[in-house]
C-alpha cells in the first residue's frame, strides 16, 4: 500500500515530520488512514479539531526509516529533472515513478534508444506500445528527460539497457526481468538489495558485470513462463562461465497466483517439447516440480506477484 503514496501525500507527511502538525487533507489516502493512523497509531486528528493532523510517538523514527528515502528520491527528481511539479499533477503514481526511472537511467536509455512503441512497451509495460504516442504531454516529458528531440523511426537495437537502483552498502544483487520492481525500490534499498534490470531478453549486458558485483550473492526474479525461465537459463550460463552462481527466486507453491497462459496480453507459451525445451540442469528438484505443474496446467506466474525480499534475506536457501 505504501506505493500508493504520491508526491502530494509524501510532501504532506514530510511537513508533519518537520512541524509535528499540519492542516492538510491526508486521511483520504488509504495507506495513511488505515495503516499509519488506525493500525500503527503514528498520527491522528487533533482532539476536537479534524482540520489538523498531529504526529504521535514513533512517527519521526518511522518516517526517517521507511519514508524519508522515498521523499528525498521524489524531491531530487523535481529539483534536477527540469520538469515542473504542476506539469506532473496529471500523472498517476505509475507514470510518475516511470518518469523518475527514466531520468535516473537517462544516459543508458538514450544511448540505446529504440522506437517510441518499443520503448513504451518495455518501459511503460503495464500500459501498451501506443501509450506514449497517445499522450503527447507525456511523450514531450519523456523526450526532455532523455535529452533527445524524437525517437528514431526505426530501430535495429535490442534494448540492451542496464538500469540500476544503486544501494550504498549492497549485500545482494537482484536481477529483474522487467522494470516494475525498480520503480518502487524503497523496501529493497532498506534490505540492502541492489536492483538491476538488464534489458529483459537481452542478456549480453550481464557479461559486463564488474567484479564488485560478482563478490555479492546474485538472485534472479522473473515471470515463471517459458520466456522468463529461458532468460534465467541464459543468465545462469553466462555467470557460470565467470565462476558465479545465480539463484532463482522460487514462489511458494501454496500462495503463488497461477494465471492461464493466455490471460490478458501475455504472449509467452509453453513449447510442446519435453520440459518446454528448458535445460533441467538449471533448476532444483523443487523448481522442476513447479515448472512441470505449470506446463501441465498451461499456467504461468507473473513476476509482480512474487515477493522476493523475504526469500532473499531470510528464507532463501540455494538448491
Amino acid at each position: 500500500m505504501r506505493n500508493s503514496l504520491s508526491w502530494r501525500y509524501l510532501k504532506g507527511l514530510y511537513k508533519l515530520y518537520m512541524a509535528g502538525s499540519v492542516r492538510l487533507k491526508l486521511m483520504d489516502n488509504a495507506y495513511i488512514k488505515n495503516v499509519l493512523c488506525q493500525r500503527k497509531r503514528l498520527l491522528d486528528f487533533k482532539p476536537g479539531n479534524k482540520d489538523i493532523i498531529e504526529s504521535k510517538n514513533g512517527y519521526d523514527i518511522f518516517f526517517e526509516k521507511d519514508l524519508l528515502p522515498q521523499y528525498e528520491y521524489y524531491e531530487r527528481f523535481f529539483n534536477e529533472s527540469g520538469l515542473t511539479a504542476s506539469g506532473l499533477k496529471q500523472y498517476d503514481n505509475y507514470d510518475l515513478q516511470t518518469l523518475m526511472l527514466i531520468f535516473n537511467n537517462r544516459e543508458e536509455f538514450s544511448q540505446n534508444l529504440t522506437t517510441a512503441r518499443i520503448f513504451s512497451s518495455n518501459v511503460f509495460k503495464q500500459r501498451d506500445s501506443k501509450y506514449l504516442e497517445s499522450r503527447p504531454g507525456l511523450m514531450k516529458d519523456v523526450l526532455h528527460l532523455l535529452g533527445v528531440n524524437d525517437f528514431p523511426a526505426n530501430s535495429a537495437k535490442d534494448n540492451q539497457w542496464r538500469c540500476v537502483v544503486d544501494c550504498s552498502e549492497p549485500q545482494y544483487i537482484l536481477l529483474c526481468e522487467n522494470l516494475d520492481f525498480l520503480k518502487a525500490w524503497w523496501e529493497f534499498y532498506a534490505n540492502k538489495i541492489e536492483l538491476w534490470y538488464a534489458g529483459g531478453n537481452n542478456t549480453p549486458v550481464i557479461e559486463r558485470i564488474s567484479q564488485r558485483h560478482l563478490d555479492l550473492p546474485i538472485f534472479y526474479v522473473g515471470d515463471w513462463d517459458f520466456a522468463g525461465l529461458d532468460i534465467y537459463c541464459r543468465i545462469k550460463r553466462i555467470l557460470g562461465e565467470k565462476g558465479k552462481e545465480v539463484y532463482l527466486i522460487t514462489p511458494d507453491f501454496k500462495t503463488a497466483i497461477y494465471r492461464p497462459i493466455k490471460s490478458g496480453t501475455h504472449k509467452s507459451e509453453w513449447k510442446l517439447t519435453n520440459f518446454s525445451g528448458l535445460d533441467r540442469t538449471c533448476f532444483s528438484t523443487k523448481q522442476i516440480s513447479l515448472i512441470e505443474k505449470l506446463i501441465q496446467n498451461n499456467q504461468w506466474i507473473e513476476e509482480q506477484t512474487i515477493q522476493p525480499i523475504p526469500l532473499i534475506v531470510s528464507q532463501f536457501s540455494p538448491g
